[in-house]
């Protein structure tokens, strides 16, 4: 992704419109809607029927999404947040995260991680969350938002349950061999 100072001064005219108008917009909806009425406005645009239009219903679609998924059962928190809930230090989350031990995901405008926090329950990590993680982890490279989205959909291997909801009921054994499919 492009920096703002990389671009011509037509272009960073346009981004900080873009910017005042988003901002205007967020304080009006909210974030996540604004997300998803951004999509709707970027698809009108578009026939589909070019290969660069489809691509940008599917970068709009992927937006939303990963919107939806932020605000998810119980939204996300921020490194402190967590560090506060497990007991531990700051350094101690990030380091988990980067053991592939927790999920979280670098925020654009920051660059801090947000952690979901439905993966936090009673001052500890949920059960089965490491070992499914470990899992998560080998093969095919995910990235943050792909094991994110394992957790928060429904799998027909697991009778259409979701597997977060799964562990929650300390049923971990079908959530590792549905994690292996998912890579497989």
């Amino acid at each position: 992704m492009a920096k703002v100072e990389a671009l011509n001064r037509t272009e960073q005219e346009f981004v900080q419109g873009l910017r005042e108008s988003l901002k205007r917009g967020g304080s009006k909806f909210g974030w996540v809607r604004l997300v998803q009425l951004t999509g709707v406005a970027i698809q009108s645009f578009h026939t589909g029927k070019r290969r660069e239009d489809k691509l940008i219903g599917a970068l709009a679609r992927g937006l939303s999404v990963r919107e939806k998924m932020a605000a998810e059962e119980g939204g996300n928190i921020s490194a402190d947040e967590a560090a506060q809930i497990l007991g531990m230090t700051k350094q101690s989350v990030l380091n988990l995260y980067h053991a592939g031990k927790v999920l979280a995901w670098r925020t654009e405008k920051q660059g801090a991680f947000r952690f979901p926090a439905w993966q936090f329950a009673e001052g500890r990590r949920l059960p089965g969350l490491e070992e499914v993680l470990a899992k998560l982890n080998t093969g095919e490279v995910l990235d943050d938002w792909g094991k994110i989205g394992f957790f928060l959909q429904a799998h027909g291997m697991l009778a259409d349950r979701r597997p977060l909801d799964l562990l929650r009921e300390n049923k971990v054994e079908p959530v590792l061999k549905a994690a292996e499919a998912y890579v497989g």
